[in-house]
């Protein structure tokens, strides 16, 4: 697949003859992504320190906006041929970016909260009871998250039934994930 050069970063798309970039092939990009940010997450679990926990999370929260603002994609939309752009066939920008990944953004915040918590509480993610207890008494954070992460869930299955192939984070920031390999159809998933 590799990455697909095919216009130079001032010419735009055109939005009505591109392909968008159906449910399946972003599940694709997705799994590269998460798989990119696994070792941020993973190494999050082990600091004892809130400042080194708050650093780490720096890049997880900026990794979605920046590249696709300033890239028109992720690392995982760009290695399978994917752009993110606006109506007018750009890239979105910085600003667009974070509009676009603000459902992505939002259930990070009572995640990092409640992380902060523990930290502070000095109780370990690996201690079952401990964390039970915490979570009983964080519910309503918990509940909030949950609450967050569906949204961003709905906001991802609604791709699968759009015309454009666009979820709500989309429809938000005016924006359109299309597929610049030759291959496949335009119908895809």
């Amino acid at each position: 697949m590799g990455i697909m050069l095919d216009q130079t970063a001032s010419e735009p798309f055109d939005l009505q003859s591109t392909r968008p970039a159906g449910f399946w092939i972003r599940v694709v990009a997705y799994i590269i992504d998460f798989l990119i940010l696994l070792v941020f997450g993973v190494g999050a679990m082990f600091l004892k320190s809130v400042g080194g926990y708050i650093a780490l999370m720096i890049p997880v929260i900026l990794y979605k906006p920046v590249l696709e603002g300033l890239l028109g994609g992720t690392a995982g939309k760009l290695a399978i041929g994917l752009r993110v752009i606006n109506a007018e066939g750009h890239k979105i920008g910085l600003a667009g970016g974070f509009v676009r990944a603000g459902l992505f953004i939002l259930p990070i915040i009572p995640s990092m909260l409640l992380q902060v918590k523990m930290i502070q509480a000095g109780i370990s993610p690996f201690d079952p009871v401990a964390a039970k207890q915490f979570q009983q008494s964080n519910e309503l954070l918990y509940i909030v998250y949950y609450g967050l992460s569906l949204l961003l869930l709905v906001s991802c299955i609604v791709v699968a039934f759009t015309k454009r192939k666009r979820g709500l984070h989309d429809m938000i920031a005016d924006s359109y994930v299309i597929n610049l390999s030759k291959g496949g159809s335009a119908n895809e998933g």
